[in-house]
């Protein structure tokens, strides 16, 4: 039976792991056949732990039956393809691997390519795929699979509602709205380990862009014959990464073990991964059910769970915390009234202080922002924080000058604004106090249901949302072309709002090959964003994550930082240190 440990257990828990240590040191078994010796901390012999990769542990790793990650809880897939709708795809990054991918410094590394070439004039990336790479069923990977998988991806059928994520590959877009065949998007066979991908025109920044976490291959042997499906059940699933799904509870929980055949560069050091899941609607509460250690790892910690961890010493000094390239905004329909008038968005970006919200509100987990490009991202401008700082004279000032002095129209009638939260928000519940005490306008905010949210974003039927954006590759085109730049008469694919010369300055900046110059082009853009008020800019994330001592074997950054990048190689590199069963039962 699972319970919440104290503080106190914490400590006598902590005390008993190093006595146990010393304990198991001193009565170690012998090596089983086969294995080598490896001399402990202590001084003891006990057996090196090779994985089924054929990666050997260091000495503090726990026997291989017992490298066992209990992770965070996650949503119910509908199915396991990521690549057709991440949204509703599940095993991402447990069971699939793109290209390349970003180390623990940002750095682009091999995953399934194994080389790559990027053409002189950037229009294209050559890649070879990895000698010996196979499904989980056994067969090669092959540059058909990858050809396949971007048809698959942009097919109107498969309904991906992150296809405009891809419109930089040639042919992308028109094949995705039904203009063109999927076979005419700019993937070209060389031969079965090595293809070509094609931007339209020159493309700096597309080897980043298949750095993607979703733009991973599809099993054409698998998935011609029935592409809606072939991923809805783990009986005709096959993976491409380290681990492959062995049980599917639905509704309860999912188990991964290993799939032998994997032969990449990022092996792992656990055996079996096992993940609750969470019912659509149903509530899950993630940090009683660490503190029971019954998951091993929280990776991004709200703000409430951050001051109850802050509040003991015994769990405060689990805490990690890291920046992160997350930008937090306000989502504004610029295309009705009465937010088409520029004058009243201007007034309310002036009306909201930043610094109370991420010093007061948010407990540290975020950072103010005034623009979309996080601190640290290239073509980040510090120069930008003065376009929307805080400034309530100023902001009731340009509200006046919108036609509504002290917040009331010519009738006298209150301005109401219509503010769509995703369940709870502590952010928006700010700005709505922020709007009502600085302006004296009414701000209405309606909590949806995550479904519900998603859907009405898509169909921009939302007046204001708070839409958060994590960076997916390293390059100024990821949040500002990606997210920001028009596709039709509605705007971009998640925001109602139209500026042709930043569309422009972004396109112009996405074929241009010259890197101080494309970052010019790119800030000159956001400056548009920004003073136009396409969206309000309040805050970029502070990670805080907490992990059990056992866990270990994450690379530090290059700075000394050690943090879990869930996307990234953290889970590979992590094993389960020999003390795990001070800590909780097996699993």
């Amino acid at each position: 039976m699972s319970r919440t440990i104290s503080r106190r257990e914490f400590l006598r828990t902590s005390a008993l792991a190093a006595a146990g240590a010393t304990l198991i040191a001193c009565t170690a078994p012998a090596p089983a056949p086969g294995a080598s010796e490896a001399t402990t901390a202590t001084g003891a012999t006990s057996a090196a732990v090779e994985t089924v990769w054929g990666r050997v542990l260091p000495d503090d790793a726990a026997p291989w039956e017992e490298q066992v990650y209990l992770a965070e809880p996650g949503a119910e897939p509908a199915h396991l393809d990521p690549a057709r709708d991440i949204y509703h795809g599940g095993g991402l990054n447990i069971c699939t691997e793109p290209l390349v991918r970003r180390n623990e410094n940002q750095e682009i590394v091999p995953a399934l390519a194994e080389s790559w070439t990027v053409a002189d004039d950037a229009s294209y990336v050559e890649f070879t795929i990895r000698e010996g790479a196979k499904w989980s069923d056994g067969q090669p990977i092959t540059s058909d699979d990858f050809i396949f998988a971007y048809q698959h991806m942009a097919d109107p059928a498969m309904a991906n509602p992150w296809a405009w994520y891809y419109y930089d590959i040639k042919g992308f877009k028109d094949a995705n709205t039904g203009a063109a065949p999927v076979e005419d998007i700019g993937a070209e066979k060389i031969d079965e380990r090595t293809f070509r991908v094609y931007g339209n025109g020159p493309t700096p920044h597309l080897l980043s862009l298949l750095s993607y976490q979703a733009a991973v291959p599809v099993p054409a042997h698998v998935a011609k014959d029935d592409p809606e499906h072939w991923a809805a059940s783990i009986e005709t699933y096959v993976s491409c990464g380290p681990w492959k799904p062995v049980e599917w509870e639905h509704n309860r929980r999912m188990v991964f073990e290993p799939n032998e055949y994997y032969n990449g560069p990022h092996k792992p050091g656990v055996r079996r991964i096992v993940q609750t899941l969470i019912p659509a609607g149903s509530q899950f509460d993630a940090l009683n059910a660490f503190l029971a250690n019954e998951v091993d790892l929280l990776h991004i910690l709200n703000a409430q769970q951050v001051l109850t961890l802050r509040a003991d010493p015994a769990t405060a000094d689990l805490l990690h915390s890291t920046n992160n390239f997350q930008s937090a905004y306000l989502q504004l329909d610029t295309l009705h009234p009465p937010l088409d008038n520029l004058q009243l968005r201007q007034a309310l970006s002036h009306a909201i202080d930043r610094d109370t919200l991420s010093e007061k509100v948010m407990q540290g987990t975020t950072v103010p922002g005034y623009s979309m490009l996080p601190p640290g991202f290239p073509g980040y401008n510090p120069e930008l924080k003065s376009v929307q700082n805080f400034d309530v004279d100023q902001a009731k000032s340009l509200l006046a000058e919108a036609g509504y002095p002290d917040g009331k129209d010519s009738s006298g009638n209150p301005l109401t604004l219509e503010i769509f939260a995703n369940g709870r928000d502590m952010e928006l519940e700010f700005v709505k106090e922020q709007w009502e005490t600085n302006l004296g306008i009414t701000a209405n905010l309606t909590v949806l249901e995550g479904g519900v949210w998603a859907q009405r974003r898509a169909e921009h039927s939302m007046q204001i949302y708070r839409g958060p954006y994590e960076y997916d590759y390293l390059d100024p085109a990821n949040m500002l072309t990606s997210l920001w730049r028009s596709v039709d008469e509605n705007g971009s694919p998640r925001h109602s709002w139209i500026n042709t010369k930043f569309d422009d300055l972004v396109n112009e900046a996405g074929t241009t090959a010259d890197e101080a110059k494309r970052i010019d082009l790119y800030q000159q853009a956001e400056r548009i964003l920004v003073e136009d008020v396409g969206g309000i800019f309040l805050s970029h994330q502070v990670i805080f994550q907490v992990w059990w001592p056992y866990i270990t074997g994450i690379h530090p950054d290059k700075s000394g930082n050690v943090i879990y990048r869930w996307l990234d190689i953290a889970i590979y590199q992590m094993y389960i240190r020999n003390d795990v069963s001070n800590y909780r039962q097996p699993a």
